[in-house]
């Protein structure tokens, strides 16, 4: 960030301390239909911007509010991802729920973050097992805590990569389940070394 844009934001931060709510309501409405009317032609640098000046006019928004821009930002392909690490997190799942399913600027940091906590809901990895898009360090993390059905979802989602270490651990657990056998198999992205176990798990 330049020290001119320090300065822009430091202003903004001035400003919306003396606005009432609805004008700030207003202008994050505002902001936020310039960023949807103009994000695919948008660079890294343009983003971060609005990222920035968005993250700081949710602060006070309320559950609704926040489930409205959740719905609004979530199918964006190159969302804010500060914002989007907001929504992400949000214990209300009207807020979490559409940038987790479609957000694909949400990090993978944040995303494993709430698939590794103590205690997971199966309905929130069912949700994230369905992404549009899921890197190996997301499904790695995601086959260690989920259980028969979640390995299913991941299975067939062919735009969910899978390590090696993730096909490892899938495969030698399959103990004779042929039809998930046959559904890994039908995968083009199977390492070769393992196709042997699915073979003899089909032909059982």
């Amino acid at each position: 960030m330049t020290l001119t844009f320090q300065a822009v934001l430091a202003e903004l931060e001035s400003v919306l301390q003396d606005k009432p709510d609805s004008w700030r309501n207003t202008a994050l409405r505002q902001i936020v239909d310039l960023f949807l009317s103009g994000s695919d032609l948008y660079g890294v640098e343009q983003v971060d911007v609005f990222d920035e000046v968005i993250v700081r006019m949710i602060q006070k928004l309320d559950r609704v509010q926040l489930a409205e821009l959740s719905q609004r930002l979530a199918p964006v392909p190159k969302g804010p991802a500060r914002v989007f690490g907001q929504l992400v997190r949000h214990p209300d799942a009207a807020v979490s729920g559409p940038v987790i399913e479609q957000g694909n600027g949400v990090p993978d940091a944040d995303i494993i973050a709430l698939i590794d906590k103590d205690r997971v809901d199966i309905k929130l990895l069912t949700r994230i097992a369905k992404r549009a898009r899921l890197s190996e360090a997301v499904t790695d993390v995601l086959l260690k805590r989920g259980n028969k059905a979640i390995q299913r979802i991941i299975i067939d989602n062919h735009n969910a990569r899978i390590s090696e270490g993730g096909f490892a651990r899938i495969i030698m657990a399959l103990n004779g389940d042929k039809d998930l056998a046959a559904a890994i198999a039908v995968r083009g992205d199977v390492p070769s070394e393992l196709r042997v176990w699915l073979t003899k798990t089909l032909s059982e």
